[in-house]
């Protein structure tokens, strides 16, 4: 087995990653990511296989950036991270220069199945449930946390993986106060104990003098996970990474930690403008508001990934399922670095940078990153709307249906039910959707269209249903929500057959403003 391979198995890339068609990319991916045909290995036909880097951009939306990185980062889990492509073009004795293709409409995030059994299975990745230097959790800390958690109401045992991360890191974020602080990337560790740089020192001085703690207080309030634990508060994101990361693995689930980086640093002008070459009028006006907003600060973001349903999934704070979009300051993020417990980042570099003029010449801004090449791409098969804020939508696609308490669904779908019991209560999800805007992006449509469905069974009956879209609607586009409520009255709902697959259609197909249903948008009644 040669050293990039076993890096590779090391991590948890491919054990459960299936390979159908034997293109090089997983059956996953290809599903969620590239939007290729997993049986397929040349889905265009084309005579170029989906897993030439080229032709895998073909069938999706994609940016590609160029950055320079201050060391560390970590290469074999931002390769092929479920959002991004990443190859090393250069590298120096304190940078990287990488290549980065961006898949940010992928779909990862929104396709977690949780597994029963657990616990099992998480004994397989020992090292991501061990404790470390920071994430110190111990016996008597899981103790207590399985106690608070039974008497929060939490039955680990009688959760599958993906809704015992949601309890568990909801619980913790819940029971802790933030705390203004940022002395996490000034620390070094030496033999397992932290050690404070030494150009670093004065700044870690006055900040912990502010808060009236000794410099051990400080640690057990932001750098150590029992300390959080017990004192029930975090810091900056990383602390937080570290705080939930302890909990999650007192609790048996296999975590790790995630650095991101914006795709600009916004305190560099020349980066800045070179947003307007972007084409998708979506991507470059979130951009460039996440830019105005960053302005001249430090940005990064640290948070987890967590072992869910066979793969490696994104945990930021509470929220299981986090894509590379990122509302705020952030805007669309590179994963750097990927690391066991924060004493092992090597992160007191970016300390240093944080802290002074260090590597000017190598920068255009403040940050430890600098863009240099940025531009976008719609596949040649890409099915990828690009509508201004002017134009609005004249048809809507429907991609896929779901009864409203599928726990699959965001929690921001969320309303009081009418007749909760005896109506039936759907949610379906549309493709088109403009970048960052909120609801008022489907309000011409949703007043025009008709709202009438109907759903046919997918037997020899081919019983007939009426639904009707009521209430209105969801928008997160962020978070990949732009979704529908669509009702079935309880008369209609009664003859709904228990088992069998019911189709949808809409019913005003001619209509100039309409929904569009294509084959395949299905539910069964459970």
């Amino acid at each position: 087995m040669g050293i990039a391979l076993a890096v590779l198995f090391a991590l948890g890339w491919t054990e459960t990653d299936p390979d159908s068609d034997r293109d090089g990319l997983p059956d996953h991916q290809e599903i969620h990511k590239y939007l290729t045909d997993p049986r397929n290995a040349d889905t265009d036909g084309d005579g170029v296989p989906d897993g030439d880097p080229d032709e895998r951009r073909e069938h999706a939306y994609t940016v590609r950036t160029v950055l320079d990185v201050l060391l560390p980062i970590e290469e074999a889990s931002i390769a092929h991270d479920d959002f991004q492509d990443a190859e090393v073009l250069e590298r120096t004795p304190t940078t990287v220069r990488l290549e980065v293709v961006h898949y940010p409409f992928a779909t990862n995030g929104r396709a977690i199945e949780g597994r029963r059994g657990w616990r099992k299975a998480a004994r397989r990745h020992r090292e991501w449930i061990a404790p470390g230097p920071t994430s110190n959790w111990d016996p008597g800390l899981r103790k207590r946390l399985l106690k608070e958690l039974e008497a929060d109401g939490v039955d680990l045992d009688a959760l599958d993986d993906a809704a015992a991360v949601r309890a568990v890191s909801k619980f913790l974020m819940d029971r802790s106060a933030f705390e203004d602080s940022f002395t996490v990337f000034a620390v070094e560790f030496e033999r397992g104990r932290p050690v404070v740089h030494p150009d670093l020192r004065e700044r870690v001085r006055r900040s912990i003098e502010k808060a009236g703690r000794t410099e051990r207080e400080q640690w057990d309030r932001e750098l150590f996970g029992k300390g959080m634990f017990e004192n029930r508060v975090h810091g900056s994101c990383t602390s937080s990474a570290i705080y939930l990361q302890t909990g999650l693995r007192a609790a048996g689930i296999p975590t790790r930690t995630v650095v991101c980086v914006p795709v600009i640093d916004a305190s560099d002008p020349r980066e800045v403008a070179m947003l307007d070459r972007l084409e998708h009028h979506g991507m470059r006006r979130l951009l460039k508001r996440a830019a105005a907003e960053r302005g001249r600060s430090w940005a990064s973001h640290t948070f987890n990934e967590v072992h869910v349903g066979g793969r490696w999934r994104r945990l930021n704070y509470a929220h299981l399922g986090q894509s590379s979009l990122f509302g705020g300051m952030m805007g669309l993020m590179t994963h750097v670095h990927t690391f066991r417990d924060h004493a092992e980042a090597g992160l007191v570099t970016w300390g240093l940078r944080d802290a002074g003029p260090r590597d000017d010449a190598l920068f255009g801004g403040s940050n430890p990153y600098s863009c240099v090449e940025i531009d976008d791409r719609f596949g040649e098969h890409a099915n990828a709307a690009n509508p201004t804020v002017e134009e609005g939508f004249d048809t809507l696609t429907v991609r896929r249906l779901d009864w409203f308490d599928d726990p699959g669904l965001h929690p921001t779908i969320e309303m009081r039910l009418d007749d909760p019991e005896t109506a039936g209560h759907l949610v379906f999800h549309v493709d088109e959707a403009i970048l960052g805007e909120g609801p008022s992006q489907y309000a011409d449509f949703y007043r025009r269209v008709d709202k009438e469905f109907v759903l046919r069974a997918r037997d020899r009956s081919r019983d007939e249903l009426r639904a009707h879209a009521a209430r209105g609607y969801w928008v997160d586009t962020i978070e990949g929500v732009h979704d529908f409520y669509l009702r079935i009255e309880p008369d209609e709902f009664r003859r709904m057959r228990e088992g069998v697959e019911y189709a949808l259609e809409a019913v005003d197909r001619e209509s100039e403003v309409r929904w569009i249903v294509p084959e395949g948008i299905t539910i069964v009644r459970r």
